[in-house]
C-alpha cells in the first residue's frame, strides 16, 4: 500500500471533516498533515476524488477553506486522496473565508 508521505493529499474524517495538506506521517487511522487548511464547503467540484484530480472553482463565493496552520494531527481518518500538481495549485489559491457579523 502506497502511504503518500510527502505529498499534498485531501483527507476525510469521519467525524472532522476534509482537510488539504501535506502528508507527514500515518498510522492506523491517525494521520499528521503540514501546512494544512479545512474545506467545509466547495464549488466546482463533484466530490473529493473530483477536488484531488480537477482542483474547485476557486474564484466561487461559496468556498469555505479555513486559514492555514503550520500541523495537524487527525485520529479518525477515513479517506486520504493524492492530489494532482493542477489541483494543488487551485487547493493553495482559494482564498480565505473569514466569517463577517
Amino acid at each position: 500500500m502506497k502511504t503518500y508521505i510527502g505529498e499534498k493529499v485531501l483527507v476525510r474524517g469521519i467525524q472532522s471533516g476534509v482537510y488539504f495538506g501535506t502528508l507527514a506521517a500515518r498510522e492506523g487511522q491517525e494521520c499528521e498533515l503540514k501546512n494544512v487548511r479545512n474545506i467545509w464547503k466547495w464549488r466546482g467540484a463533484n466530490n473529493l476524488l473530483d477536488m484531488a484530480k480537477n482542483g474547485v472553482d476557486e474564484d466561487s463565493d461559496e468556498n469555505r477553506f479555513s486559514n492555514w496552520v503550520d500541523s495537524l494531527v487527525l485520529t479518525d481518518v477515513c479517506e486520504i486522496v493524492p492530489c494532482t500538481e493542477l489541483a494543488s495549485k487551485q487547493l493553495e489559491g482559494v482564498k480565505e473565508w473569514v466569517y463577517r457579523r
